[in-house]
């Protein structure tokens, strides 16, 4: 046991330490190329904090754990409402636009929607993940052109997320992404690996396990990026990784995991587990409703949801 746990936080830290390097190569590799870089903080760096969740869950398909996926995939949306926000909120207050509350927000509580009834047979066809990826191509579609509207502020932020990478040599970036690649599906293999055997040796299921340590390890780079910008006062790009990466994890993620290999539910996950991941997304919008921002009680109230639905899932151990 204590030789998988170890096996897990090395998987996850070159998880977290491919993700980055990834990142940083892409964007200046895309610099290099002339892409606009606000687009290039738009897209690049949603991408890459969604990354460590996109490889394990294709990790942990291809492996023959459609549950690890799934859970995986639920736990990390509630863990981004719940456990990032929530700490984001808590170290500085969120200030949001009414873009988020009228376009982001209800876009991501309308596509939970949309898998909640996918998942009315109890099951992901790979016809049900070919409909999440054409909902992912036209939402991309949607949000660059819309994006080239944002304010100058709001530019200007996602911009200035892009300027650590702007002095590395091309050379040096492309290397970066290799590593990074190797990274991410070394640290994938292994934490998936590693948790099937914690799951075995606990007598647990692989999808609570999902659910909980593999969903809370591939959300950790969206809490430091969340927390970095929440720091540096880039509040709309706090809150708009979280609603990205739980866009990205639903309509990219998941329906890649099942167009390589369908998944079946059982009840407890089509009325219980994604009603919950429901619940997290609406509670978002009457805090954002009131002033459009987050307060600091507001995120004490997220941890605390969090924290009572990482407790209820722990008692379920066996289950």
């Amino acid at each position: 046991m204590i030789e998988n746990i170890g096996l897990f936080i090395l998987g996850l830290i070159f998880l977290v330490a491919g993700a980055e390097s990834l990142i940083r190569g892409a964007v200046r590799i895309a610099s290099g190329l002339g892409v606009s870089p606000f687009i290039i903080g738009f897209t690049l760096i949603g991408f890459g904090t969604s990354a460590p969740e996109l490889v394990v869950c294709l990790s942990a398909a291809l492996n023959g754990s459609p549950e690890l996926a799934l859970g995986n995939v639920i736990g990390s949306n509630v863990a981004n409402v719940g456990l990032i926000l929530g700490i984001a909120a808590l170290v500085s207050p969120l200030n949001g636009h009414m873009r988020v509350l009228r376009v982001e927000l209800p876009l991501m509580i309308g596509f939970t929607g949309l898998l909640w009834f996918l998942v009315g047979d109890n099951e992901l066809t790979r016809s049900d993940g070919i409909v999440l990826l054409v909902g992912f191509v036209g939402l991309m579609l949607f949000m660059l052109r819309s994006a080239r509207k944002e304010s100058f502020a709001v530019k200007k932020e996602f911009t200035e997320e892009t300027e650590p990478a702007k002095g590395m040599p091309v050379w040096l970036a492309a290397i970066m992404v290799l590593v990074g690649l190797g990274g991410l599906v070394g640290g994938a293999n292994l934490m998936v690996t590693a948790a099937v055997e914690m799951a075995k040796a606990w007598e647990v299921s692989e999808w609570l396990i999902g659910l909980t340590i593999v969903a809370v390890g591939t959300s950790l780079p969206e809490v430091a990026a969340s927390v970095a910008a929440a720091l540096r006062g880039h509040s709309d790009i706090a809150i708009g990784n979280v609603i990205g990466s739980n866009l990205f994890n639903i309509l990219l993620i998941l329906s890649t995991t099942v167009v390589v290999r369908p998944i079946s539910l059982s009840n407890e996950v089509v009325t219980r587990d994604i009603p919950v991941m429901a619940l997290f997304s609406l509670m978002l919008l009457p805090m954002l409703a009131n002033g459009l921002k987050i307060h600091r009680y507001e995120g004490a109230i997220l941890l605390l949801a969090y924290a009572g639905y990482l407790g209820w899932q722990i008692s379920r151990v066996g289950g």
